[in-house]
């Protein structure tokens, strides 16, 4: 089902046409490994796999944060093994083996489960060990992306804090004329099941204060629920995007899991608003929905 919202109008009369893909909450382990009964890097292989059969294909890539989750390992919960920083190593490389078979440009944000450092050292290659929010804008064709780090460590719910929301002020003033989109991991809205809603932004509030004062965010990518949900706050388009592993009920407040099907999300920008299908990606079919992933 395809979804549009009507933006402001203004600077994206002249926009082009602006089409990519956003997939969240892979949750790699290591190769061999399940998670919630899903082997995480089998439905990850086909999600790549279908998005590099789209025709045409995206201008890129983002992928909306939980890219691994050793935490959540059988045997690490179950307390047979004690998590080390080797083990994030490990699901850092088994998910870069993976996620490099893209064809188009690939951008990242982190979720609840990631952990800055090793991903900084073993996903973009950076010798580092500072564990600070960094968030990051790239520009594609008449659009800016503004990604977001959501990560509060140890805890699920996420936490932009005061110095990221000025940061965000800043890039929003300093480019009045761009329409521009924001990707963050975790739910900048509720989503209508309690215990989620319970673990969702905590300064959304103080995000959509900026949104609404800069007046050119056109739509807002979330992950970390692992359902869509589509909705509208302040006249900017609100998504929240499927995991690509195992799916969360929206139909009970208990914690109900489902192994699938993995999916991603195609969004569309031009001037008329934005659009946006969730694609499912079926076992052995190669299809999804409307027939774009075949």
């Amino acid at each position: 089902m395809r979804s549009r919202v009507k933006c402001r109008a203004g600077a994206d009369l002249m926009a082009q046409h602006l089409t990519f893909v956003h997939f969240s909450d892979t949750h790699i382990v290591r190769p061999g490994v399940s998670v919630r009964d899903v082997d995480t890097c089998e439905t990850l292989r086909r999600v790549v796999d279908a998005v590099n059969r789209l025709d045409p294909a995206p201008a890129f890539v983002v992928i909306g944060g939980d890219l691994v989750s050793p935490d959540i390992a059988p045997d690490v919960k179950a307390g047979v093994r004690t998590l080390t920083t080797d083990d994030y190593e490990l699901a850092y490389e088994t998910f870069q083996g993976i996620v490099k078979d893209l064809a188009v440009p690939v951008h990242f944000a982190l979720g609840n489960h990631d952990r800055r450092v090793p991903f900084r050292r073993i996903v973009l290659s950076e010798p580092t060990s500072i564990d600070e929010p960094r968030p990051y804008a790239f520009e594609a064709g008449d659009y800016r992306v503004c990604v977001l780090d959501s990560l509060d460590p140890g805890k699920n719910p996420g936490y932009l804090r005061e110095a990221q929301l000025a940061w965000l002020r800043a890039q929003l003033r300093d480019h009045p004329g761009r329409p521009t989109i924001l990707v963050l991991h975790h739910h900048a809205v509720p989503v209508g099941v309690r215990w989620l809603d319970e673990q969702m932004l905590i300064d959304a509030d103080e995000l959509w204060s900026v949104v609404r004062e800069a007046g050119n965010v056109r739509a807002v990518l979330c992950g970390h629920v692992h359902l869509r949900h589509e909705a509208v706050r302040d006249g900017v388009a609100v998504y929240t995007t499927p995991s690509t592993c195992f799916q969360i009920s929206k139909e009970s407040d208990e914690r109900k899991f489902f192994p699938g099907p993995p999916a991603f999300r195609l969004v569309r920008c031009d001037a008329r608003g934005v659009s946006s299908d969730v694609v499912p990606v079926w076992a052995g079919a190669g299809r999804g929905v409307d027939g774009l992933a075949g």
